[in-house]
C-alpha cells in the first residue's frame, strides 16, 4: 500500500447512510466527495466527479452491469474498474470500501 493511503471511518454502521432513490449517497472526507453506491449486499465507492465533463455522478444512475452512468452525457464507468464503458480513455476514481465490526472505511 502507497504510504499516503489510508483507511478513514465513514459511518459506525452502513444504517447511517442515506442512500437516493438511485442506491448512490453522497459525502464529503478529506476534502474529497465520494459517491456511494450500494448494490444488492455490497458497496461501490468512487469519485463525484465524472472524469469526462465533471457532472457529479451521484445523480447518476446504476445499470445492470455495475456502471455508474453520468446525467449529464451519458457517459458509463465501470465501478469495479473504473473504466469508461465507451473505450474512449476516461477513468473514474475507484475507492475500496471495507465493512468491519467497528463499522465502515474507505482507503483514500
Amino acid at each position: 500500500m502507497d504510504k499516503t493511503e489510508s483507511w478513514l471511518k465513514i459511518a459506525a454502521d452502513i444504517t447511517e447512510i442515506s442512500f437516493a432513490e438511485n442506491n448512490v449517497a453522497s459525502f464529503t472526507i478529506a476534502e474529497k466527495t465520494i459517491c456511494l453506491a450500494k448494490i444488492g449486499d455490497h458497496l461501490k465507492a468512487f469519485s463525484a466527479s465524472c472524469p469526462h465533463a465533471g457532472g457529479n455522478l451521484c445523480e447518476g444512475f446504476i445499470d445492470k452491469k455495475e456502471n455508474i452512468i453520468c446525467p449529464v452525457h451519458g457517459y458509463r464507468f465501470s465501478m469495479n474498474t473504473g473504466r469508461d464503458a465507451g473505450g474512449e480513455g476516461y477513468f473514474l476514481k475507484i475507492y475500496k470500501i471495507e465493512q468491519r465490526a467497528d463499522g465502515l472505511f474507505i482507503r483514500l
